[in-house]
């Protein structure tokens, strides 16, 4: 493709709002693209994406909208951003309340899912804009034990503070683990109530369990779990970089949700990026994604992607019910660069699978050492220039094969701004290649099953009794009661 298009790796481009995505080295020609924006046309995605922003109900199978680009629109723009507007000035003040009393040492955030991964991941990216206010913040999402214990040690009862970060508010892990930390503060003789808020889309239901009213933070049912990191599910993120630098994330976000909505074609940089997506999965039938940041900072980013994107489109039938034709989300998966290089790398270039690799990059250091950045740097563009080209050998172990595909996103840098960007193009890529797919981009039942056979099984540990319905777990769970009792008595 190269050499029958030179100027490929300058036409192949797309820019918006300081990042720039370069995706000339994807299996994908002038009249493939072409065809994927006609496409686009054909399913509606201009008119879905108008849709969305308008508060239309694109979640058709619960009857919802999906609207948390309202989050950070102007409050003139609708009801739905007055009201996100009002609620997020009093996060932001609470947030800075915190951040100015002494004797607050530490927030842990208790959450799962998009009420974990979202924060957490963007507490680390942002590292750099912490200016120490609160000296350590934390994220417990495991209903391990250790998961928890892990996150106690070392604080104090008196000096910190939890989050109780959840959309319904019955989430089984997040309340178990809310219900320790409550128990931990009072078995230190506080008054746990003093140190606990909530980020939550049932109010009612965390008042009830003990959070106070004006300790209680809203968002709506219109916000899903893994969209809503622009919401007050925000609150932990708030507390590490103060309320001024989380406004100008909202506002990077802003800048790409006016990008997307009033850019279309091949300059919409969301759009490029979720037809090659769909392209990969659909067209080429890979199975698999390998995002790999090189940035320490963003080393949490594929974990959240991950969500975003396996649960969104990670489903086998339309918008109507009936089966898909073709494949629908592929498996994402990453570690930072260069770690991953010596890790599964070999893989990528020499393995039977081919694995397209989003590279994400930075161009504005943030550590202290421009040699060792200059590094990383070369590092990426070097492995994108090796998988797309290869090297022939003679020796069939030290063959590269090469045509391997791969994108470079380049952040000019990794501010909270541009990350909000960043992250809000990854909301629309994940929408428009639900659209694409033809599924509904804004539910997740398939979580529910599990969590339902759960509970019956707990149930059946709970009486020692091995006998319930669960035929094909009945032997492991003989053998786990078996040992459990054995494990009691000594």
């Amino acid at each position: 493709m190269f050499a029958a298009s030179p100027d490929r790796g300058n036409d192949l481009v797309c820019d918006a709002v300081g990042l720039h995505f370069d995706y000339s080295r994807q299996r994908l020609t002038s009249q493939l693209l072409d065809e994927l924006v006609q496409f686009s046309h054909n399913v509606g995605v201009p008119s879905k994406i108008a849709a969305m922003f308008s508060g239309e109900l694109v979640n058709n199978t619960e009857g919802r909208p999906a609207l948390h680009t309202a989050l950070r629109a102007t409050p003139s723009s609708s009801s739905e951003a007055a009201w996100a507007l009002k609620e997020l000035q009093r996060v932001l003040t609470c947030a800075q309340r915190l951040r100015e009393l002494p004797e607050i040492h530490a927030v842990v955030n208790i959450g799962i899912g998009g009420s974990d991964l979202g924060p957490a991941m963007a507490t680390k990216a942002l590292r750099v804009f912490r200016d120490g206010a609160i000296r350590t913040i934390r994220f417990v999402s495991n209903v391990d034990a250790a998961d928890l214990d892990e996150a106690l040690d070392g604080l104090q009862p008196k000096h910190t503070v939890f989050i109780v970060s959840s959309k319904t508010f019955t989430t089984s892990e997040t309340m178990h683990n809310a219900a320790r930390a409550r128990q931990w503060m009072t078995d230190a003789g506080l008054s746990w109530s003093d140190h606990f808020y909530a980020s939550t889309a049932r109010s009612t239901e965390a008042i009830t369990w003990g959070i106070k009213d004006e300790h209680c933070f809203e968002f709506k049912e219109w916000v899903g779990g893994r969209f809503s990191i622009s919401s007050v599910i925000g609150l932990p993120l708030i507390c590490a970089i103060g309320p001024d630098a989380f406004v100008e994330f909202l506002e990077g976000m802003r800048d790409m949700d006016q990008h997307v909505a009033s850019t279309t074609g091949e300059d919409n940089i969301a759009l490029v990026h979720a037809l090659i997506w769909f392209a990969n999965a659909a067209v080429h039938q890979y199975s698999t994604v390998a995002v790999v940041p090189y940035s320490h900072d963003l080393a949490r980013l594929p974990a959240y992607l991950q969500q975003l994107l396996m649960e969104s489109n990670g489903k086998s039938v339309l918008t109507d019910g009936s089966g898909v034709n073709s494949p629908t989300s592929p498996v994402v998966w990453g570690e930072p660069g260069t770690n991953g290089q010596h890790a599964f790398f070999q893989m990528l270039h020499q393995g039977t699978q081919v694995v397209p690799v989003e590279f994400i990059g930075v161009t504005k250091r943030l550590g202290t050492d421009q040699d060792a950045h200059d590094i990383l740097v070369a590092n990426m563009l070097a492995q994108s220039e090796a998988l797309a080209t290869g090297s022939p050998n003679s020796n069939p172990h030290q063959n590269f094969p090469g045509n391997r595909p791969s994108s470079v996103l380049m952040m000019d840098e990794l501010s909270p701004r541009m990350f909000g960007s960043l992250l809000a193009m990854y909301e629309h890529s994940a929408a428009i290649q639900g659209w694409l797919f033809g599924v509904n981009s804004f539910d997740q039942f398939g979580v529910e099953l599990g969590k339902t056979i759960a509970s019956q099984v707990l149930t059946s540990i709970k009486k020692t009794d091995a006998t319930s319905g669960l035929t094909m777990t009945h032997p492991l769970l003989e053998r786990y009661l078996a040992k459990r009792k054995n494990n009691s008595a000594s």
